[in-house]
């Protein structure tokens, strides 16, 4: 029954029983996690983050009507709580010679043991490419690209328009495309 009631649209959060509660965690906390994974990059720390926005919506449960995107909701809270929690711990980042570097490494992949090693090397340099975007381009693309939300999912877990997360996932697209053609030439005139 609990199920039902979260599957069908608004979770009832103030009059909401234990088993109402736990269905929504059991139905939404993967979704919960990998949003905070895509901004924290940890583990442990998306495990904690996941954690911690299941305890806010039961903190606050009893000032809330009834929610009509439990999913969107949700990954609102989620984003929040993980740039939260992103902006009281350090950056790393990598430099444009490291990243030069990875994908002068790339090429040299060959054989099909090294080819999966080569799409985790590829996955790791599109990583550290998106994590040096700006904010606004960052958060458009890691909601699209890994959480793979509509544009009026975005919108609503960012708290802007659909348009303007359109424009940003243009803009993020071609920064992308720019600075990998811009690696791509640096290793050929290396090479």
């Amino acid at each position: 029954m609990a199920e039902a009631v979260i599957s069908n649209g608004a979770i009832p959060l103030a009059d909401a029983h234990e088993d109402t509660l736990e269905a929504a965690v059991r139905e939404h906390a993967r979704l919960v996690y990998r949003i905070a994974y895509s901004v924290l990059r940890n583990h442990h720390d998306a495990e904690d983050t996941t954690q911690e926005t299941f305890v806010r919506v039961l903190q606050y449960r009893r000032k809330l009507e009834g929610v009509q995107d439990p999913k969107t909701w949700l990954a609102r809270i989620a984003w929040r709580v993980a740039i939260e929690r992103s902006k009281r711990r350090p950056e790393i980042s990598l430099g444009e010679s490291e990243i030069g570097k990875a994908v002068g490494e790339l090429r040299s992949q060959l054989a099909s043991a090294e080819e999966r090693t080569l799409g985790r090397e590829m996955t790791e340099l599109l990583e550290s490419l998106i994590a040096a975007l700006p904010e606004t381009l960052r958060d458009a693309i890691r909601l699209s690209s890994v959480e793979e939300l509509s544009p009026d999912e975005i919108a609503q877990v960012l708290e802007t328009s659909e348009s303007s997360v359109r424009s940003r996932l243009f803009r993020a697209r071609q920064v992308l495309k720019q600075k990998l053609a811009k690696l791509e030439g640096r290793y050929e005139s290396q090479g």
